[in-house]
């Protein structure tokens, strides 16, 4: 896969309920290796030298699948190394590209600013995580994004659509078409900066 870099989230799915996350170590042309969250070292130890496995990486040019085969078992240090496949198509249902990205942006709610930093952006929603607990699904909330970023405040509204293991996911629905632009500025320039 040409798009792999160092850091990149790796997903295996080994089936509709079991999915092994890992984030890149190193990468060569022929192979990757991949060190294991914790909570998929259990079924990643039931991987074995030549399974073929389905591999998604979050890249800076999207989410990109390939089918690898092991080329290394899990070790002590919780690593497995897989062949560095070339990628498949995959079929994106989104209407804007979404990048990974940690800039730092506030939530209002009334009187109260809720300190917030992204996991990943795109001009349709963003996916965060905060210390604040008072963030409810399905709440309408009002975000504000900084000059530093977007090379203007852009404050607009997002409707909390999830939450998974600590990470919120909004999506935007008030953005008007230049604070829009400036958010898809930010993205290419995330995108095309790696």
């Amino acid at each position: 896969m040409d798009e792999i870099r160092k850091k990149h989230i790796v997903k295996i799915p080994l089936s509709t309920d079991v999915t092994i996350d890992g984030v890149v170590l190193d990468y060569t042309a022929d192979r990757v290796m991949v060190l294991i969250s914790n909570n998929g070292l259990q079924a990643a130890r039931n991987l074995k030298e030549l399974d073929e496995i389905p591999v998604y990486v979050h890249t800076f040019l999207g989410i990109k699948k390939m089918i690898s085969t092991v080329i290394s078992e899990l070790n002590d240090k919780n690593c497995i190394v897989i062949e560095n496949a070339p990628s498949s198509p995959v079929v994106q249902k989104r209407r804007f590209v979404r990048v990974l990205s940690s800039i730092k942006f506030d939530i209002l709610k009334g009187n109260k600013i809720i300190n917030c930093v992204c996991v990943n952006i795109s001009a349709g929603g963003i996916a965060f995580y905060t210390k604040d607990e008072g963030i409810k699904l399905g709440e309408i909330v009002k975000i504000k994004f900084f000059e530093r970023d977007f090379e203007k405040d852009i404050v607009c509204r997002a409707e909390i659509i999830k939450y998974d293991d600590g990470v919120y996911v909004a999506k935007f629905f008030d953005l008007n078409k230049y604070d829009e632009d400036k958010i898809v500025k930010h993205v290419f320039k995330l995108l095309t900066a790696k």
